[in-house]
């Protein structure tokens, strides 16, 4: 058996109140072959916080949890600069809050370093593509974090409605509503606060989008061509501090066979996703439902019958099929696939994943300009801005 290709991390934000970037920490610890995966494996090398005993006290937080003897090899730093500056870090994962991805981002290309940046990437399209381009100029592995694409369950959807049991697609729903909590008793909570680009949009949305994207989009393929924004029709309810509490985006995407088919992407802080279903597929000869979580299923059920006749009359399905999936293999949390799709492409010199392309990030961003336009939706300008600036 080969030697797996190792990639050394570095990860800047280290902070307790960002679980996502501490769950990504804990799946780069836990050993690929737990998820039957044997050519790629992960170190992280170096860890950055606004100051080295912070930067410390989340690595010994993240490897306790994770069960794993701290690695006192680990360099950390007291700067994002710092780490920038590591030779030895080869790619650097950006899990700050997505009001300062940019900022961020922008610092790591700069400084030459491929970077993969949680979603939301940025705020708007006009970030997305300047980063783009500042990566392709400085020929960089780039891609934003969109952990369910990754995941076994996304492949397999796909797969169904590729063999055209279910016929023709004739629309897709897909829905993430949160009724958060913490948000309502908080006025400056994260997901409410405009300077930090709060609301349900940018931080939920990109889950319902992605499931938009899989089903009705073309097969994502790395290019530099731009794909056209859809017509979109939306509507936004605000909260007390102005960012979305509830948006609902209508999205005519247009199908290679010349049709149009509608894809609803619903997501909102003020209300709960029933579990039973955060995904319908609908077809001309069946229709497939995705099961909670919206970023994460747990299963996923289809039924497809003879006809469209049969399908219109409710007859008995010719097949139907409940998939379970086990999500976190070897206790992972579930971003370690899309942590193995960085180490592979770049191994292999790629500059960006066909499976995340670049222009479909762009693509998003530009969707959600759209319906923030129509929400009437804006930020403060300093974190909309493509200048170089200091954020707190």
């Amino acid at each position: 058996m080969s030697t797996p290709s190792t990639l050394r991390w570095g990860i800047i934000g280290a902070g307790k109140s960002l679980r996502t970037l501490s769950r990504f920490v804990m799946d780069l610890l836990i050993a690929p072959s737990t998820r039957d995966v044997t050519d790629v494996a992960h170190v992280i090398h170096a860890v950055a916080s606004r100051s080295k005993d912070k930067a410390a006290a989340f690595v010994k937080e993240a490897y306790t949890e994770a069960g794993v003897p701290v690695d006192d090899k680990i360099a950390l730093y007291g700067s994002y600069d710092e780490l920038f500056a590591d030779k030895d870090v080869d790619c650097v994962y950006v899990g700050t809050p997505h009001s300062h991805h940019y900022q961020h981002v922008l610092s790591a290309l700069t400084a030459g370093k491929n970077v993969l940046c949680e979603k939301s990437l940025v705020v708007n399209g006009k970030q997305a593509q300047a980063l783009v381009d500042l990566a392709r100029e400085k020929n960089l592995f780039f891609m934003e974090a969109v952990w369910t694409r990754f995941q076994p369950v996304s492949y397999k959807v796909q797969e169904i409605i590729r063999s055209g049991i279910l016929g023709e697609l004739r629309g897709v729903q897909a829905e993430l509503n949160v009724d958060w909590q913490e948000a309502k008793k908080d006025p400056s909570h994260r997901m409410t606060s405009p300077k930090l680009a709060g609301g349900a949009l940018l931080d939920l949305g990109p889950y319902p989008w992605t499931w938009l994207a899989l089903t009705l989009l073309p097969p994502s393929k790395a290019s530099n061509s731009v794909i056209p924004v859809p017509s979109i029709a939306a509507s936004i309810t605000k909260a007390a501090s102005g960012v979305d509490a509830s948006t609902i985006a209508a999205i005519k995407f247009p199908q290679e066979d010349g049709r149009f088919v509608h894809g609803t992407l619903t997501t909102g802080l003020t209300s709960q996703t029933a579990q039973k279903r955060v995904v319908l597929v609908q077809g001309s000869k069946g229709f497939l439902e995705i099961q909670w979580a919206t970023y994460r299923p747990e299963s996923i059920s289809y039924s497809a019958y003879a006809s469209e006749e049969d399908f219109a009359d409710e007859k008995e399905p010719v097949k139907s099929e409940t998939i379970e999936y086990k999500t976190r293999p070897g206790g992972i949390w579930g971003f370690a696939w899309e942590a193995d799709e960085v180490a592979r492409c770049i191994r292999d010199g790629k500059k960006e994943s066909d499976r995340m392309p670049l222009r479909e990030t762009v693509l998003m961003m530009s969707v959600f300009d759209e319906i923030r336009r129509q929400g009437d939706l804006v930020y403060p300008e300093d974190i909309e801005t493509l200048e170089k600036r200091q954020l707190d």
